[in-house]
């Protein structure tokens, strides 16, 4: 054996397993997209679909496409064509990229020239383009097409916390069946995203779900994939893919709007 071919043997050995093709990657990503509840999406979304640059290279695909508009480093979301000019644009406007804020984990909170306005101490109606930040703040500009979301540091939150208590936690409930624990499942997915507020009790319906789908039963017309799906579902290690695929056969049971 030359010294070449048994470098070129070692080299082999210890590379890794190929990467998806970039076509494929691509189409991945636009089903994700098109299953996944709100507008928003960062790129960690899809880092087990392909490799760091795979990825970027079918984002940036989409974003040529039109399917995708980019809002921020790392941000993207759903577009559709403008009205005034036909360039993509974000498919909610101002509430997608206060979203994005949300996907980043920051809070936001009325303005200063919203506050004013709804209480009457101002005619001057807001553009919505001025946010107010609450805890965790951003250096990332957010916007789009030289458009881009002006910050400000929100008013102290006087809300009263113990209002927050959820009344029917203490309350015991009846088993449901397998059906009924995946349609509310599918509720707690579809539940549409506007706010803060909209993410936590999107979060609350998931956990409710979950928990009442451990007692769930059989029912007589439930088919047996409907308990395995709900085991993959309570499982926190189920790959993203898989949870997909799963949430993908859910619709299709409940989704009325589902092609």
């Amino acid at each position: 054996m030359t010294h070449d071919l048994f470098l070129l043997i070692a080299y082999n050995s210890d590379m890794k397993m190929p990467r998806t093709p970039a076509g494929n990657v691509e189409k991945q990503l636009a089903r994700r997209i098109a299953r996944k509840r709100g507008d928003v999406f960062l790129r960690a979304d899809f880092s087990d679909i392909g490799g760091y640059d795979q990825v970027g290279r079918a984002l940036r695909d989409l974003v040529r496409k039109g399917t995708l508009i980019k809002i921020g480093q790392g941000l993207y979301a759903r577009a559709r064509p403008s009205f005034r000019d036909g360039k993509p644009t974000p498919a909610n406007g101002l509430r997608t990229l206060k979203e994005g804020l949300h996907r980043l984990g920051v809070e936001t909170a009325p303005s200063r020239a919203d506050l004013a306005y709804s209480s009457g101490q101002s005619e001057q109606v807001p553009t919505g383009r001025v946010v107010a930040l609450r805890g965790k703040r951003t250096r990332r500009q957010i916007g789009y097409d030289g458009f881009f979301l002006v910050f400000e540091s929100a008013r102290p939150d006087r809300r009263v916390e113990g209002s927050k208590a959820n009344p029917r936690a203490a309350a015991p409930q009846a088993p449901i069946t397998v059906r009924e624990a995946l349609r509310q499942m599918w509720e707690a997915d579809s539940y549409p995203i506007l706010g803060n507020e909209d993410w936590r009790v999107a979060k609350r319906m998931e956990s409710e779900a979950l928990e009442r789908a451990a007692m769930a039963v059989q029912g007589p017309d439930d088919p047996p994939e409907f308990a395995t799906w709900i085991a993959a579902l309570r499982n926190p290690k189920l790959p993203t893919d898989e949870r997909d695929d799963i949430l993908s056969a859910i619709y299709d049971l409940f989704d009325p709007d589902r092609d």
